[in-house]
């Protein structure tokens, strides 16, 4: 048998919950059925949203009051709303007058998906020009540090000629894996012979 679920969030004011909650219930939903989140729309892990999601099967519903209480942005919306539509269920949504059965529903998704994907660009636009500027005018460098500086480079080569200190003691000593470990070997090697070289 088809369930219909409700689902509504409130950061603070009992009086919103009540709005909600009275237009889920003239939608049909059962109050038994309502999951109630208390939690910020910025924060990803809500338990709530998790739990119906994870209830919803073929032929049901998911009824909200308003989009902005399910999702945070268009991104995070249509993530949700594909999985409610992965699982053969449907969103309604009271106030923007969205079912995702009907063709206008359809309609909406589709203008949603290019938002979601409009924001996506723009998200990284945004991230590299940051980056760029980052680099370029305050000198940040991205990525992870590199562990083979001089020091670390001499050291290995000082615990390699030593025939007292086996590799793995030197890697425990110098907190290094092994392949860290012949990477400065090597690297020391290559400066050696660029030194002779020279």
């Amino acid at each position: 048998m088809n369930k219909q679920f409700g689902y509504s969030r409130v950061s603070t004011s009992d009086q919103d919950w009540a709005l909600q909650l009275a237009a889920l219930k003239q939608a049909g939903v059962d109050e038994a059925d309502v999951f109630k989140e208390k939690a910020s729309g910025a924060k990803r892990d809500r338990h709530e949203l998790r739990r119906v999601l994870d209830l919803l099967r073929d032929g049901d519903k998911l009824v909200v009051y308003r989009l902005d209480r399910l999702a945070r942005s268009q991104l995070h919306l249509l993530e949700i709303v594909e999985e409610i539509e992965a699982k053969g269920a449907r969103l309604i949504s009271i106030h923007e007058h969205i079912d995702t059965s009907t063709a206008t529903g359809k309609m909406l998704l589709s203008i949603l998906g290019i938002l979601a994907q409009f924001e996506r660009d723009l998200l990284i636009e945004r991230t590299r020009h940051g980056m760029k500027v980052a680099r370029e005018q305050r000198g940040v460098r991205f990525g992870r540090p590199a562990k083979l500086n001089p020091a670390i480079i001499r050291q290995v080569a000082l615990a390699h000629d030593d025939p007292e200190i086996t590799v793995p003691e030197a890697c425990r000593s110098l907190g290094l894996s092994k392949s860290t470990y012949y990477n400065a070997l090597r690297e020391s090697k290559i400066n050696h012979v660029n030194a002779i070289a020279n």
